[in-house]
């Protein structure tokens, strides 16, 4: 939700409501958690760097509206987010990194 990007599925109140109807549907108590919700893409490159998976996050996931794995099209609004989430985890390390703990609660 930081990083909105303007489609529904990216809120708070959306997961909230998700949680309540499948909960309902299924009849049990399942949950949807979203552990990147109030963090910003350049803190999750930071958390991806924790723990020493920023290349792995950056080359083997999927981010972009047109399907294609890593750096992506370069076009697409989630490609742009992704893109300037990176290079501003990239200029100012300390920073976000120090963001990221104080947020997660990581040392």
């Amino acid at each position: 939700e930081t990083d909105f990007s303007g489609y529904p599925d990216c809120r708070d109140e959306f997961v909230k409501a998700l949680n309540h109807a499948v909960s309902l549907g299924m009849a049990k108590d399942i949950r949807f958690e979203t552990p990147l919700m109030w963090i910003d893409k350049a803190e999750t490159w930071a958390l991806a760097d924790y723990y020493g998976k920023l290349d792995l996050v950056r080359n083997e996931t999927l981010t972009c509206y047109n399907g294609i794995k890593g750096d992506g099209c370069g076009h697409c609004a989630a490609c742009n987010l992704r893109a300037n989430g990176l290079n501003h985890y990239l200029a100012d390390k300390p920073t976000v990194m120090a963001a990221m703990k104080q947020k997660t609660g990581l040392r």
